[in-house]
């Protein structure tokens, strides 16, 4: 199977050519953006990391040796308290990694949520691992059609910071150690993860699935802009696209999964973003659509995950 993907990944390598997709709305936003500068994104996306997380549990639930705890815990930005799963081995320890995860969207699957990545969380915790699932925004099946698009650039803020916030709930969490930090994202989570890693030095491992690199390829599905404000609305976008804010990423090592058949994120867009990325880096590719839910997908993750926080 493997030597089956790595052929799959060397005809997917070859045959791209950097050129526009024929359906405009994956086309590269014409309008030129700047990025923000390291100084910016620090300010930009800054917060009070001493502010009290104010965790509280709502439930719990065991699986054999793992607790899944659901807990909420508070952002600045956010009107409610952001609600989490907080996956942990029963066992005390000193020496956990930690993982945070963040799902994807689509409204009709019962996965676009939180319950996404549990299954996952327990089988990792079994190895050693703490992991948090949170909540987002896209979480709500509504989000996407609801939402005003001239705030979407202060959403991505307030998001942004959110999962941050949700790694000082993993950092503060018994026996999890700061060395041995990852994070996983798919879809949004993905492209949102790509924003956060360059606000970020805590994270030495991203995992980004089936993500865009830019907000505009998916944002404008629903445009509700023109004239001066569709060009002001996309320049501002544009200067916290993941590609551009993963390509200032210092310090980390990233794992991207594609689906050969996604008709959201085309051959072109997903090599783009693979490119944006700096070393070390990893690019597997499936035969699988945007939901990317075969098992050996799942099992390359995992696999990878625990070389990189030395699991057991």
């Amino acid at each position: 199977m493997r030597k089956i993907l790595k052929c799959l990944l060397a005809t997917f390598c070859l045959s791209i050519i950097l050129t526009l997709s024929l359906n405009p709305i994956f086309a590269q936003d014409a309008t030129p953006t700047t990025p923000l500068s390291p100084k910016e994104i620090a300010t930009v996306f800054a917060y009070d990391q001493n502010a009290p997380l104010e965790i509280k549990d709502v439930g719990s639930e065991t699986r054999g040796d793992v607790i899944i705890r659901d807990i909420t815990f508070t952002s600045p930005g956010t009107e409610q308290p952001i609600s989490a799963y907080l996956i942990v081995p029963t066992a005390s320890g000193t020496d956990y990694a930690g993982v945070l995860y963040v799902h994807w969207y689509e409204p009709k699957a019962k996965t676009s949520n939180r319950t996404q990545f549990v299954d996952e969380a327990v089988k990792m915790a079994e190895k050693g691992t703490v992991s948090l699932l949170v909540s987002t925004m896209w979480s709500d099946p509504k989000w996407f059609n609801v939402r005003k698009q001239d705030g979407d650039y202060q959403d991505v803020i307030h998001q942004v910071v959110a999962l941050r916030r949700g790694l000082d709930v993993l950092l503060s969490q018994p026996g999890v150690n700061p060395k041995r930090i990852a994070y996983v994202g798919h879809d949004f989570g993905a492209m949102y993860g790509s924003v956060m890693a360059a606000t970020e030095t805590r994270v030495q491992s991203y995992v980004l699935i089936a993500g865009t690199p830019r907000f505009y390829d998916w944002f404008v599905f629903n445009n509700a802009l023109e004239g001066d404000k569709l060009v002001a609305y996309q320049a501002q976008i544009g200067s916290v696209d993941p590609l551009k804010m993963i390509s200032t990423v210092k310090d980390a090592a990233f794992f991207f999964q594609f689906g050969e058949d996604d008709g959201y994120v085309p051959r072109e867009t997903a090599i783009e973003f693979y490119m944006a990325a700096p070393e070390p880096k990893r690019l597997a590719t499936y035969t699988s659509d945007h939901d990317m839910e075969h098992d050996i997908i799942q099992t390359d993750r995992m696999d990878w995950l625990s070389d990189r926080l030395k699991l057991n």
